[in-house]
């Protein structure tokens, strides 16, 4: 008797402890579930995997506002429909000739004609693009036809930026939206080229590219006036320097002279 005693004591404490412990894992608090990122994304284009995107890839400050992916590293087709805009690299001659004119026959070249019809932001580093690399030398007749080509994308949608200015035009900080959308339908209006006088030019852009310079240079102007926050790209100092051609600031309100940059 003693024993069945025991037995029956020991399997009412066990049947006790189920029931606690189901007690309490009824009661607990459910695992946590991973947050949908319902941050933006941005596409990065390039024709070849090479190393000159991969410091916007994994920039620390866009991924703050967006998740940025490569199609090149994506194992299914990129929907570029998901995508807030698409930043591009190794923009070559034959692409550029080719989605100005409609032609899509590679994934670079569908990709960024797709964006362009979708309404997309598309923004492309000054340094990627192959027909800048010949300004100084192609005859000027054929650097000036293919050039429309490129002037056709600015003012379809696509920033063209120096790699440094990136990020910032990206995040739209310190540019406003109008450059950011159509560049250069401001410069073909003609209002933000304003000669000053007979040798000085005056540029009321936010960015001002070495593609300005040189246009500076072939309307004979030795000095560039700019604003006071405007922002100079590596390449147009450089030219600048090189054919001589001072640029300065606009401190003043009109006819105040400028600081030299």
């Amino acid at each position: 008797m003693e024993l069945d005693a025991m037995i029956s004591e020991i399997c009412r404490k066990v049947q006790e402890r189920v029931a606690e412990l189901e007690k309490e894992e009824a009661s607990a608090e459910p695992a946590a579930v991973p947050s949908e990122d319902n941050r933006p994304a941005l596409l990065i284009l390039a024709e070849d995997h090479g190393m000159r995107c991969h410091p916007v890839l994994e920039s620390k400050k866009l991924a703050e506002c967006y998740r940025v992916e490569c199609a090149l590293l994506k194992e299914e087709d990129c929907d570029v429909a998901s995508y807030e805009g698409v930043i591009a690299f190794t923009l070559t001659n034959e692409a550029l000739g080719k989605i100005a004119n409609g032609i899509f026959d590679t994934d670079y070249t569908r990709r960024f004609g797709t964006a362009l019809l979708l309404g997309k932001r598309i923004f492309i580093a000054e340094e990627e693009v192959e027909l800048y690399r010949y300004k100084d030398t192609a005859p000027a007749g054929y650097y000036s036809r293919l050039e429309e080509n490129l002037k056709f994308l600015q003012q379809n949608g696509v920033t063209i930026v120096p790699l440094d200015q990136l990020e910032a035009v990206v995040l739209g900080e310190n540019v406003p939206e109008e450059t950011e959308a159509a560049p250069k339908k401001e410069e073909s209006t003609g209002e933000k080229e304003q000669p000053v006088s007979g040798s000085t030019l005056r540029l009321e852009k936010r960015i001002i590219t070495e593609r300005d310079v040189i246009s500076a240079r072939e309307g004979k102007a030795a000095c560039i006036l700019v604003g006071k926050k405007a922002i100079l790209s590596d390449l147009a100092k450089e030219y600048a320097k090189k054919y001589g051609i001072s640029i300065a600031r606009d401190e003043g309100k009109t006819g105040g002279k400028g600081s030299r940059v």
